[in-house]
């Protein structure tokens, strides 16, 4: 698991977030966190099949086969293996989607009203849910984004 320490400002304080990224990255495997209990690979070719279906959730296998370049077989056993793991439901991607889903822990600077920060996480693009916890954070965040970039900006605002 990767640690990243990210500061940002947020209504003139800064804060520090610490993310946890729920993603092991390498060049061909992402893990996507589907539950506490259940996480599902999902390598290059499973995620070129994906990008063809968002763009065309009713092409034909042959299609898509010649599409990311590899046999009809192939792009049927992928498929296959995806519907039964959840990552693809009726042909559409899960609501959750391939991207990334993340916890974010936030730690609030002094002064700070906890709830009121929660309450404006809560309003922004990608934020699933904000609790708020005892220990070092004051706060953890589920967030759904498309990749680390989108994440670096949800952060960033």
């Amino acid at each position: 698991m990767q640690l990243q320490r990210i500061i940002i400002n947020i209504n003139g304080f800064r804060k520090i977030i610490r993310f946890y990224s729920v993603i092991i990255s390498s060049e061909h495997t992402y893990r996507v966190l589907i539950s506490a209990r259940n996480m599902i690979a999902v390598d290059s070719l499973d995620r070129a099949i994906l990008t063809v279906l968002r763009e065309s959730a009713r092409a034909p296998f042959v299609e898509i086969a010649k599409r990311v370049d590899v046999t009809e077989r192939t792009v049927r056993t992928r498929m296959k293996r995806m519907e039964e793991e959840g990552v693809v439901r009726g042909y559409t991607i899960r609501e959750a989607g391939i991207g990334l889903t993340a916890l974010v822990r936030i730690k609030v600077g002094s002064g700070t009203e906890i709830g009121t920060l929660a309450g404006e996480f809560t309003g922004w693009v990608g934020v699933e849910c904000v609790y708020e916890i005892s220990g070092d954070a004051d706060l953890i965040a589920i967030v759904h984004v498309d990749d680390t970039v989108a994440l670096r900006d949800l952060l960033d605002r």
